[in-house]
């Protein structure tokens, strides 16, 4: 690896893709599995995180515990409840013929601002306090949502205008799921719904290491491949961890067994990472 940085300052970026809760388990197992096997993903120099993404993006950044991940009892001793039918509907506005990328998510933030799915308050608590989201990282974080109103990809960052919690709610606020986040008077929503990586984000840097726990299901977009000529490394779940998500990312009962499966895997994709990433 050159000596000489690339042009945008980043040698190492970190891209973690969405994944429900289970997806956060996984990516969690997987970089406590590979930091035990002497790969530190966060020594990365810059972290993209969408969705579940940007929760375990921002422990890494912070240094906070990745086992908290796995989940935290609310107060009520209840989960929240799902509405996969909602997001169903919310896919087929996103799949309309004829529409624009974003006239489409403008019609889904629309629709998802008139589901009743909870209260958006409760939805920064509760991802605030899965992440111990209390101030931003000083590492170089970037948090991804979308604009409901304009269907723009949004950007949070250390020194914007949300909180660190209010980013993570808006970057997972899965429409037809989760209420959209309100900041600052517009409303947000999650940011795989432009990409499931937003690669792009980390266009230009040395080397990229994609973590995607939902290859299986989702395509990439064009910009994801634009990528400034990065040497990249992605690492997707193995049969195992895709047996284990089933088609229910957010079977609460599957979030040990998933950080299980992700930590099992850190095993087989160290020696690929050794190679290209930084040490201490």
């Amino acid at each position: 690896m050159s000596d000489a940085l690339s042009p945008n300052g980043i040698r190492h970026a970190l891209v973690l893709g969405g994944g429900g809760p289970l997806g956060i388990c996984w990516m969690a197992g997987l970089a406590a599995g590979l930091r035990e096997a002497g790969v530190d993903l966060s020594l990365a120099d810059r972290f993209v995180g969408t969705s579940a993404g940007s929760v375990v993006g921002s422990v890494l950044a912070g240094h906070g515990d990745l086992r908290s991940l796995i989940g935290v009892p609310r107060p009520d001793g209840e989960a929240p409840q799902m509405n996969p039918a909602g997001f169903g509907e919310i896919m087929q506005i996103l799949t309309t013929p004829g529409l624009s990328a974003n006239e489409a998510r403008q019609r889904a933030g629309a629709r998802a601002l008139e589901m009743a799915v909870g209260d958006p308050a409760d939805h920064i608590a509760r991802i605030g306090g899965l992440a111990g989201a209390s101030e931003w990282p000083t590492a170089d974080l970037v948090i991804t949502s979308i604009d409901i109103a304009t269907g723009e990809l949004q950007l949070w960052t250390r020194g914007g205008a949300a909180t660190l919690a209010e980013a993570l709610a808006a970057s997972t606020a899965v429409p037809g799921i989760f209420p959209p986040v309100p900041i600052h008077g517009r409303y947000y929503m999650d940011g795989g719904i432009r990409s499931p990586i937003n690669a792009d984000l980390a266009a230009g840097a040395e080397q990229i290491v994609i973590i995607e726990p939902l290859a299986h299901l989702f395509p990439h977009i064009p910009s994801d491949s634009e990528l400034g000529g990065a040497a990249t490394l992605s690492i997707v779940p193995n049969e195992e961890t895709v047996a284990i998500f089933g088609l229910e990312l957010f079977n609460l009962a599957a979030r040990q067994p998933s950080y299980e499966a992700g930590y099992r895997q850190a095993a087989e994709a160290a020696p690929r990472l050794k190679a290209v990433w930084p040490t201490r």
